[in-house]
């Protein structure tokens, strides 16, 4: 019998229909989305981006194997290629990292096994976000801080505990076809970049539209606000974490570890788009990244009880305050 109707047309339809019953609400947060990437956003990752490319076609992975191979090969369980992206990503925040694994890979500077491994490992909230936003909005600059040892630490925990011996000797990857000259690689890391920046501005528009249309069809306004931020955070970052503001330190601060470990779908849809174009599959990043938010959450959890002990309830063991 055939069947008349594909389930996997609910969920267009049902948001189809939830930005036609609030066209006013998806416009405003539409717009919220835009100012947030060109206010925020691409200011911040817009120029890592592009000399992460630049660097990336220039072919330094040699020169990182050399510094961080071995260390890499041992935590990870993957190539020392792998340090690049690994340093990048961690310093250039969402979703540079994954796009740098997908771009390595294409370029055969990575195995395909090595790419699976380093998709969700490398994909993390930059040092400028969680500085600028997550310490503004918990209220002391120094929590920032915290959070990005905090998110260091998972992130080689997560590393560590997702690591797989290799199965025999792995065959090295293709030598990439050539390093290309400064300028040649700076103009292809400006076009690509920015095409990136086009797409996270897009991604933005649509989950801020269908959060504000969300809050129509259920209030998130009268819920609490821990649970508020952990629903808005789990599908676009920023929101969760702006929604931490008010809140006590010490609840503010594991949620916001929790939801800068997760990174939001927002994200993840941006990452799922690089990982498809490139052939690699999802469910390992996505794996990496569930592991890395629940991480992030206990470690959080275990700086603050351990500045309890220490008479210090509010702040994290890491920046005990003086007496």
């Amino acid at each position: 019998m055939r069947r008349v109707f594909d389930p996997r047309l609910l969920v267009p339809l049902g948001l189809a229909a939830l930005f036609l019953c609030f066209p006013s609400r998806s416009a405003v947060g539409a717009a919220s989305g835009l100012r947030l990437a060109a206010e925020l956003l691409i200011p911040s990752l817009f120029p890592v981006g592009v000399l992460s490319g630049c660097l990336l076609r220039m072919g330094p992975e040699r020169a990182a194997e050399r510094l961080a191979g071995r260390a890499v090969r041992r935590c990870f369980g993957v190539s020392g290629a792998g340090a690049l992206p690994l340093v990048l990503g961690l310093l250039g925040g969402y979703p540079l990292g994954t796009l740098l694994v997908c771009s390595m890979y294409r370029e055969g500077r990575l195995s395909r096994e090595d790419a699976q491994r380093l998709s969700g490992l490398c994909n993390h909230a930059g040092p400028a976000f969680l500085l600028g936003v997550a310490g503004t909005v918990l209220g002391a600059l120094r929590l920032g801080a915290a959070l990005i040892g905090v998110q260091l630490l998972s992130a080689l925990l997560t590393g560590l505990l997702l690591r797989r011996p290799p199965a025999g000797e792995q065959a090295a990857p293709p030598p990439p076809s050539g390093q290309r000259g400064f300028l040649d690689a700076l103009l292809q890391s400006i076009r690509e970049t920015a095409l990136s920046m086009v797409a996270l501005t897009g991604t933005l528009c649509f989950f801020h539209a269908g959060l504000a249309c969300l809050e129509g069809l259920l209030p998130l306004s009268t819920l609490p606000p821990a649970l508020r931020a952990c629903i808005t955070g789990f599908l676009e970052l920023s929101g969760g974490v702006s929604a931490l503001a008010g809140l006590s330190a010490r609840t503010a601060f594991p949620l916001a570890a929790l939801l800068v470990g997760w990174g939001g779908c927002c994200v993840h849809l941006q990452a799922a788009s690089a990982l498809r174009s490139a052939g690699l599959p999802v469910a390992p990043y996505l794996r990496a990244k569930l592991l890395h938010g629940a991480l992030c959450l206990l470690l959080a959890a275990g700086f603050l009880f351990a500045s309890r002990l220490l008479g210090n309830p509010e702040l994290p063991l890491l920046f005990p305050t003086p007496p």
